[in-house]
């Protein structure tokens, strides 16, 4: 009966210590996770940084209603620091762009059971409290989700910057006849190069790029995990200075992120304008020194060579005989980025934007609309499927001219390199851009509108707001 009575007492001892263990470790949760900021100053940047710990935090593990967390309630978290609601941070990159703006990038330790315990004193229901957290796979969808926002968040703020990274050198050469069967000589052909060189914008543009993307990839042990659960990894390479660099990312989004942003880069290498004395027009065929591969970018540093741009100006005898010469220009930021997005138009104060990223390549109308319908992107939760007059504006405001990296049916969706499962046929080619109209899309390369069979189909989706 002794031996029975300590057996029992020593299996209850076990379950208290166990129990007391087990609430320790709820008390003390702790989440690590990487975000980005941006503002005014660098300390501005690092608030906005902050407050994206907490807004992520607070969306993963307390409610899924993040729009009850209010701006006094997020302040009051920054400004205890101290106190150990966020216990520790560190910053990993903060670098200030050509237009003055400041980026930061930081990783930040937040006390979840801490942060749980402020909101509800502020008399914030908490949805997921309990000893039920699945600490690990939470975490893993609290980094998917900070890795996505990271990358739109770096898209967004290199924008405006990019589109004034590059100077301009024109060359002409002597005309020649347009046509071996225009025997009066009256049409001609004026050959044109512009070379697009790159200046100190892009040392600034491209050192932000290269330190955010090596601080947002997984790890060599979280890549190890994400093997051995079986979940798909993107891997990129990043090259830089000579140097190259492997980063894997956590999901597709990711890295039809940066698909877009090399889909960007052409429309800001043609941020110029050439003008003669008879009229102003754009340029040709461009030809890159730095080719892009699938599952690449390339960055360049000032002084480097970017691209070349060749075409033949048409002109008649007479024409010719009132032009001096030709001048390029640099278009200077001509797309803003304001309330989330790429502005597609502006007036009195109201317009409309596109999402700085394509949400995929390649889905079905309903599976488009729902996933517009529940954005969150730049910081709004109100994003949509264009109609079909909205996205012939947005073809011919921003993807006429190659701003936004949007796709086109001649682009193959072969750029995102899934490591172990093959995520699509590299000759897939999508069907243009999917508008709020179940049976209209968009194609973008010539920005006509076409019936499409919705419930069969895939099409490249770009979602809008208006504001």
């Amino acid at each position: 009966m002794i031996f029975r009575l300590k057996r029992a007492s020593l299996a209850l001892l076990l379950i208290l210590t166990t129990f007391s263990c087990a609430l320790a470790q709820e008390k003390d949760k702790v989440v690590t996770l990487t975000v980005s900021g941006s503002g005014k100053t660098q300390d501005e940047a690092k608030q906005s940084a902050l407050r994206s710990a907490i807004e992520q935090t607070f969306g993963a593990f307390i409610s899924s209603k993040t729009e009850i967390l209010n701006d006094k309630v997020v302040a009051d978290q920054i400004s205890s620091v101290a106190s150990g609601n966020i216990q520790s941070f560190d910053v990993l990159n903060a670098s200030q762009l050509p237009d003055g703006t400041w980026g930061v990038m930081l990783k930040a330790v937040v006390s979840v059971s801490k942060l749980s315990s402020f909101v509800q004193a502020k008399g914030i229901a908490v949805e997921f409290n309990g000893a039920v957290f699945a600490m690990n796979i939470k975490q893993q969808l609290l980094n998917e989700q900070g890795e996505f926002k990271s990358i739109v968040d770096l898209l967004m703020l290199l924008h405006e910057p990019m589109q004034t990274a590059y100077d301009y050198e024109i060359k002409t050469s002597e005309s020649k006849a347009s046509s071996i069967i225009d025997k009066e000589g009256k049409n001609w052909n004026i050959p044109i190069v512009v070379t697009a060189t790159t200046n100190k914008n892009i040392d600034v543009c491209s050192e932000y790029l290269f330190k955010t993307l090596k601080a947002i990839s997984l790890t060599r042990e979280e890549v190890q995990t994400y093997a051995e659960l079986k979940k798909l990894y993107f891997q990129y390479e990043i090259t830089y200075k000579g140097q190259s660099k492997k980063i894997y990312l956590r999901t597709l989004a990711s890295s039809l992120a940066l698909t877009n942003f090399n889909y960007c880069i052409e429309g800001y290498i043609r941020s110029f304008k050439v003008v003669s004395d008879v009229e102003t027009y754009g340029n040709g065929e461009i030809h890159f020194y730095k080719v892009a591969h699938p599952g690449s970018i390339t960055l360049l540093a000032s002084g480097q060579k970017a691209a070349t741009f060749m075409w033949d100006d048409p002109k008649t005898l007479q024409q010719i005989e009132h032009i001096s010469g030709y001048v390029v220009k640099p278009r200077g930021i001509h797309s803003l980025i304001k309330n989330g997005g790429v502005v597609i138009y502006e007036e009195n104060g109201h317009g409309l934007v596109a999402a700085i990223t394509d949400i995929d390549p390649a889905m079905k109308w309903d599976v488009a609309k729902k996933e517009c319908d529940e954005l969150g992107m730049g910081g709004y939760h109100d994003w949509r499927l264009p109609s079909v007059k909205e996205l012939k504006l947005v073809y011919q405001n921003l993807g006429k001219d190659d701003i936004g990296g949007f796709n086109t049916i001649t682009k193959k969706n072969s750029q995102h390199v899934a490591i172990g499962i093959p995520i699509m046929d590299a000759n897939l080619v999508h069907l243009g851009y999917w508008s709020a109209n179940n049976h209209t899309a968009i194609d973008f390369d010539n920005g006509e509108s076409f019936k499409i069979r919705f419930d069969i189909c895939n099409c490249s989706t770009r979602a809008v707001r208006s504001f």
